[in-house]
């Protein structure tokens, strides 16, 4: 999700998985917090997330990551913020392995998702699809006896369902968004990322006016209205670079 690699600091946590060298910034575990945290929320609700939180993204960035290493290059993964990374130094281009890199991240955390309604399913609840309830998420099941175990649950579904689908709209830089630029700097070279990033300000727009207006949720209306802004700063200095003409 991230643009740039975080410096280095003494309190990361670093370890290694399947091969793969893993870093946790200590802001990961921060504003994963402060995403969730309020007067009323139980420090238990608040574990439970952490740690939903950190298995999904893992499990997302690794995703990216197998699938870097098997067109030949070495990856890393690095858990900041809001999000993660996981980078490498490409020797060579092309759109498909691009896009499959990208689409990987997501596809992981499908799976993740469909492994944990399998377990639910395996223990004898029921699942329900409410398709009129997309947000926060369409995914219904019978509760456990342990709260606990369901608010976890519930957390693991949510974040890899809903955050795997935003993750796929075409505003960078988000997968989606970085799916969008590949294919269309493939058809239009001379124009494609400056495409990519109006279609990424103008989504990004549009997915802050549904989650404020329609949806009530400020918080996430400020995290696209963000995303929109950081395109447009980046419009702004492509078309400074290359001597473009604004919109």
């Amino acid at each position: 999700m991230f643009l740039a690699e975080p410096p280095r600091t003494r309190y990361d946590v670093n370890f290694r998985l399947a091969g793969i060298p893993v870093r946790v910034h200590p802001l990961f575990w921060l504003m994963t917090v402060i995403l969730v945290a309020t007067q009323d929320t139980k420090p238990v609700d608040v574990l439970m997330w952490v740690v939903a939180v950190f298995i999904s993204i893992l499990v997302h960035e690794l995703g990216h990551a197998f699938l870097i290493r098997y067109y030949g290059w070495r990856p890393r993964v690095i858990l900041y913020s809001l999000g993660g990374l996981a980078a490498y130094e490409p020797t060579w281009h092309r759109m498909l392995p691009q896009i499959i890199i990208s689409f990987a991240g997501p596809a992981a955390g499908f799976l993740l998702a469909g492994i944990v309604v399998a377990a639910i399913l395996a223990s004898g609840h029921g699942v329900h699809i409410d398709w009129e309830a997309l947000f926060p998420m369409p995914i219904r099941f019978d509760r456990y006896a342990s709260r606990n175990l369901t608010v976890f649950v519930y957390d693991m579904l949510e974040i890899n369902i809903l955050w795997g689908v935003l993750n796929l709209l075409p505003i960078y830089p988000l997968d989606g968004g970085k799916i969008s630029q590949e294919v269309l700097n493939h058809l239009n070279p001379a124009e494609g990322i400056k495409q990519s990033l109006m279609v990424s300000i103008f989504t990004a727009g549009g997915m802050a006016v549904v989650m404020f207006a329609k949806l009530g949720d400020l918080y996430a209306a400020i995290f696209f209205v963000l995303f929109a802004v950081m395109n447009y700063q980046m419009l702004q200095q492509y078309n400074d670079r290359f001597g473009g003409r604004g919109w």
